[in-house]
């Protein structure tokens, strides 16, 4: 709501304006009241006023030098004078302070409040405009970082019009100019991390470019992004403070950019590729020169790992062979399958060891091994009635980016040793269900209990059975079966209205007196004995 501040050196027309209009209807809640100029601005430095009326005519200071005042401390506030008709043309002349409205005395309710009406309206209006553009300021930066990423991404594969780029970089306060000369560099972290997080990876991120900031900063303007392939990619300008030292630029960066790659490996105990391209002109040539970084690192490095890669050096041949091992048999498939790790694991790293041995190995060599190895993953895992991201411990790591060997051989071992593991404390949950279902149908059934009944009632061979319950619990089924039998004798035996020769057909023995030898082994007395003993 708004506030009103009614000035004039006639207290009674004061008075009879604060209280005989309905200002709530004009969405005014407060009406302040002066007696002077002095007193106005008195009022204004102590409460938030929006709008004032003021007659033109008062003694020491008029209304004229007191809106003169209001619109060099109140910008906002706006002024209605009252005047006579001999001060009315004199009032005409208040236009360069603001003056919203001039009312002719003696003015009728219905023109003031018309007046304050139109006045309400256009405060609010100026007030919507105000917030709605802080918000946008304040969404604006606050989304920064992601509008400037997606804008470079979208200049390194050349979605963008230049036409368009400018405003973007004046809006995104992006320090590069058209037709300057500008360099990319590629950062790729080389491990596959599969222990860490999203949260982790970004942290290390942060860090990354918060060291090159940090070394190139003072030479170079840096407009820093990640691509789509997970690289860390810098868009570098030199400040206009650097002129160029012609053909020495390039070495020279090229100097800084190992230093940034040597100072990453210090103090982060990273290891990570570094790749800078040629310079070119910005923004004419970022994607020709985008296109030939990605294509450079999908072509050589494949088999590198903490390499050094300039614009400046010579190209070389790319490896194209076939992967024979991948394909011989017994296939990834077929070992995993079968749950034969060791043998699995041994292929696995003849593979890799091929790789290894590429010279410039073309990262689709790498692709073709990732996508071999992941499918032999997946079918194990659906095989089981699993998702392979349940048994790997989240997507994140099922989904890794893999652009080397060194990761593809972190992530390949990383995960086949998930799927082992979690295979044996399954087999080792299913082998101890079997022992207590063994031991529960023992348990009801005594009397008839043998290693051929419990074989039919769990649906496994008899000598599977026995060699499985034996490497289970350590005892074989007939010593638990004599132990559970033995056990339940003395049990029996405790109630004297059971005639032993009951108990001994209770328990499946042949007949009372091999029932007696048993229980004396077992107790060192006979069944009557222990009876008497009791």
């Amino acid at each position: 709501m708004l506030s009103l501040l009614i000035v004039d050196d006639e207290p009674t027309i004061v008075d009879t304006l604060a209280v005989t209009l309905d200002w709530e209807q004009l969405e005014i809640m407060t009406v302040y009241k002066a007696y002077s100029a002095k007193e106005a601005l008195a009022l204004l430095a102590e409460h938030e006023v929006d709008l004032v009326l003021a007659d033109i005519h008062m003694p020491r200071m008029t209304g004229l030098e007191l809106v003169a005042q209001i619109y060099q401390s109140y910008r906002h506030v706006k002024c209605v004078l009252l005047s006579g008709h001999a001060e009315f043309a004199y009032a005409k002349q208040a236009i360069k302070f603001g003056v919203s409205e001039y009312l002719l005395k003696p003015v009728s309710d219905e023109d003031l409040i018309a007046v304050v009406r139109r006045l309400v309206d256009e405060i609010k209006q100026e007030w919507q405009e105000i917030v709605s553009r802080k918000r946008v300021v304040h969404t604006l930066k606050e989304s920064l970082p992601i509008l400037k990423d997606k804008l470079l991404n979208e200049m390194l594969t050349g979605r963008i019009d230049p036409e368009a780029l400018l405003p973007l970089l004046e809006l995104y306060e992006i320090p590069f100019r058209m037709e300057e000369e500008s360099c990319i560099m590629v950062i790729r972290l080389e491990e596959s991390l599969p222990e860490y997080n999203d949260r982790d990876l970004y942290l290390l991120e942060y860090a990354v470019m918060n060291i090159a900031v940090e070394m190139l900063g003072d030479y170079y303007d840096l407009w820093s992004g990640k691509d789509a392939h997970g690289f860390l990619v810098l868009l570098v300008r030199r400040k206009p403070k650097e002129e160029s030292e012609g053909a020495d630029e390039p070495r020279k960066f090229d100097a800084l950019a190992m230093q940034l790659q040597r100072n990453i490996g210090l103090y982060l105990k990273r290891v990570v590729s570094v790749i800078v391209s040629k310079w070119g002109t910005f923004p004419r040539d970022i994607g020709p020169l985008y296109r030939q970084i990605t294509e450079q690192i999908r072509s050589k490095l494949a088999n590198e790992t903490g390499c050094f890669l300039s614009g400046e050096l010579a190209e070389a041949a790319v490896v194209r062979q076939p992967l024979l091992p991948l394909y011989e048999t017994p296939t990834l498939h077929h070992l995993l399958e079968n749950r034969r790790w060791e043998e699995y694991r041994d292929k696995l790293e003849l593979v890799l060891d091929e790789l290894r041995r590429a010279e410039n190995l073309s990262e689709e060599h790498v692709r073709e091994v990732h996508t071999h190895v992941a499918g032999s993953f997946y079918y194990y895992a659906h095989k089981h009635n699993r998702l392979l991201s349940d048994l790997a411990g989240g997507t994140a790591i099922v989904d890794r980016r893999i652009h080397s060997v060194q990761q593809l051989s972190e992530w390949a071992l990383y995960l086949v040793e998930k799927l082992r593991l979690s295979d044996q404390a399954e087999q080792r949950s299913s082998r101890e269900k079997l022992t207590w279902k063994i031991n529960e149908y023992i348990d009801g059934h005594l009397g008839t209990a043998s290693l051929q009944t419990i074989a039919d009632a769990v649906h496994l061979h008899p000598v599977y059975l026995s060699r499985l319950y034996k490497a289970e619990t350590g005892e074989g089924i007939s010593d638990y079966i004599h132990k559970q039998r033995m056990l339940r004798a003395v049990h029996l035996l405790k109630d004297d209205s059971l005639k032993i020769y009951a108990i001994s057909e209770q328990l499946g023995f042949k007949n009372a007196a091999y029932f007696s030898k048993v229980f004396r082994e077992k107790y060192g007395m006979t069944p009557n004995e222990y009876r008497e003993h009791l």
